[in-house]
């Protein structure tokens, strides 16, 4: 690919991906009606906030100070309008300068669109929609005999396989690990593949991938005092990007 071709395929991936993904991130939060239920959520904190003040000053001893409500953030914001046209560029620009143009980018590069819209969303509302993943796998699995190095056993294999390792993580860890990164896990997996060729086992490198980034970040994190050990890091954003340096790399 020329370097020119590569520019316009940055340019496609800023506007069709980025922004793209930021529309229906924005979308998407008026039709689950996430502000209307955040709205309810810090109505019954003041109102256990104001029973609690109550119940200490007629016991006769001081309110106890309460905690500020933390509100979301709606509508567009820096992730849609800079993090997601960069991200869409950034991956849309690497594919195309590696590979060839034939369907099986194309394939790859519907991925990528999809995974900066969950990025965007999960790092905003620390939610991976089912409305999103559930009709991702169904599309990752049909798409799969014209996917690169994928069939559709390798497809299958590769989503239950992951879905079964987050699933027994959010057992162990009684929830820390969520069910919505085991329904991400199963759509990463059907999109890189898992064989009984050990050279054909994109879903395992996606997995350490996400797991060797996830600790890094978190580390500098910790190390900046941007987030405390308690602090909860969305781990969406980690398992797209191990699956798209699997695309880039190859199932």
């Amino acid at each position: 690919m020329t370097p020119a071709g590569i520019v316009v395929a940055a340019i496609a991936g800023g506007a069709l991906a980025g922004l793209g993904a930021g529309w229906v991130s924005v979308f998407l939060e008026r039709i689950e009606r996430l502000r209307e239920e955040e709205d309810e959520e810090r109505l019954e904190y003041e109102k256990d906030v104001a029973r609690t003040r109550e119940a200490a000053s007629a016991a006769g001893q001081d309110p106890p100070e309460a905690l500020p409500w933390v509100g979301e953030s709606y509508g567009w914001t820096w992730l849609e309008n800079i993090l997601a046209p960069l991200l869409g560029a950034a991956g849309f620009g690497a594919l195309v300068a590696h590979g060839p143009l034939e369907p099986g980018l194309l394939i790859h590069l519907l991925w990528i669109a999809l995974f900066v819209h969950i990025v965007v969303f999960d790092l905003k509302h620390r939610l991976i929609l089912n409305r999103v993943t559930y009709p991702a796998v169904l599309l990752a699995l049909a798409l799969s005999p014209v996917s690169p190095g994928l069939t559709i056993v390798s497809a299958l294999l590769g989503a239950a396989s992951v879905f079964l390792f987050f699933y027994l993580q959010n057992v162990v860890s009684r929830g820390s690990i969520g069910l919505g990164d085991a329904k991400l896990g199963a759509l990463l997996g059907a999109v890189t593949g898992v064989s009984s060729d050990v050279h054909h086992i994109g879903a395992a490198y996606a997995v350490i991938w996400a797991i060797f980034l996830g600790a890094g970040v978190a580390l500098l994190l910790l190390v900046l005092r941007l987030r405390r050990l308690k602090d909860p890091i969305p781990y969406g954003p980690f398992l797209c990007a191990g699956a798209a340096i699997i695309l880039y790399l190859g199932p």
